[in-house]
């Protein structure tokens, strides 16, 4: 019998990604981001999902991808 595997995929910077279902925990809508001063590069800034306190990373910065268009 034939296992099958499910990804969320998505697309970035003209390329198709892939993460394991088991991986993800959850997908949100886009929310506004509080940046934090002298955080490294990648990180984006903070988001509050339902109360709770979440770092946000760029994935476009962590893997060295140029920074998308302001109208994208």
């Amino acid at each position: 019998m034939a296992q099958t595997q499910q990804f969320c995929t998505y697309h970035l910077a003209g390329y198709f990604f892939g993460i394991e279902i088991s991986k993800v925990q959850e997908v949100i809508r886009s929310q506004a981001v509080t940046p934090v001063p002298l955080a490294d590069r990648e990180i984006r800034g903070l988001i509050n999902l339902r109360g709770q306190i979440i770092t946000t990373i760029d994935l476009r910065r962590r893997m060295s991808l140029p920074d998308r268009e302001a109208e994208d």
